[in-house]
């Protein structure tokens, strides 16, 4: 399945949002600045991949941050714009495959959150990725984001079956790990609300995949790809990776 395909999201994008309101994006930011005092990061220009419906990216420019937004989901980047009361040029948001990566200028930090790049499925892609991050970082620049583990696809997230009923939107998620590809695939149904007074709902349905990979692979494609130095840590916390590790954070320069 192609990167296309993965992020194409279509009528999810304008329900994301709504879905994604208990992610911790406060944990995110939380773990951003942190990573600025614990590695002594002053940056400028950050590039934001990945960047859906720009909740990080929006973040970070009220920080007082020049950001660029980068996704390849026109829906998603859509809502993104939707969100903003008047334009900067401190903010631009970009459609961009990430394989093809070429940002207007280099930034000083890239980041990656909310498990993106568990959605590149081709080892040989993500690679390529990490290689294109690279190409646009200033000198001495940071690659910091995070990815699911084998262990959060298997255990939580694999054979599994998620569901809320919700007045304007109801969904039931469908989750099937594949032991052998490392992947889960995600088969979604919604009922979205279309007309209140007739109580009309409009059915849709979404297909995702994400792959979990070894973190020895990852540190591999990293260093391939010409960082220097790749740091690892575990589930929002400076902790070293166990095999319960849920969600591994990688610090790239």
């Amino acid at each position: 399945m192609s990167e296309q395909e993965h992020f194409s999201y279509g009528d999810f994008a304008q329900y994301y949002d709504r879905l994604m309101q208990d992610a911790p994006y406060d944990s995110w930011l939380t773990f951003f600045e942190q990573a600025l005092a614990r590695y002594d990061l002053m940056p400028r220009h950050i590039a934001d991949l990945g960047c859906g419906t720009g909740t990080i990216s929006l973040a970070l420019y009220e920080q007082g941050y020049k950001v660029t937004g980068v996704d390849l989901s026109e829906d998603m980047l859509a809502q993104a714009g939707a969100k903003l009361t008047s334009h900067s040029p401190r903010l631009r948001f970009l459609c961009q495959d990430l394989r093809e990566l070429h940002l207007p200028e280099a930034c000083d930090l890239a980041v990656s959150f909310c498990d993106s790049l568990n959605y590149i499925t081709d080892e040989a892609d993500l690679g390529q990725i990490f290689a294109r991050v690279k190409q646009q970082l200033r000198p001495n620049g940071v690659f910091l984001f995070d990815m699911h583990s084998l262990y959060k696809l298997r255990e939580k997230l694999g054979q599994n079956v998620f569901y809320e009923v919700g007045e304007e939107v109801t969904y039931l998620w469908q989750s099937r790990f594949d032991e052998a590809s490392s992947t889960v695939e995600y088969d979604i149904t919604f009922f979205a609300l279309e007309d209140d007074a007739e109580q009309l709902y409009r059915r849709f349905h979404e297909y995702h995949v994400q792959r979990a990979y070894e973190l020895d692979t990852v540190k591999r494609l990293l260093k391939d790809a010409g960082f220097q130095t790749v740091e690892v840590y575990a589930d929002f916390c400076w902790d070293v990776p166990t095999d319960l590790t849920e969600r591994y954070f990688f610090v790239a320069r």
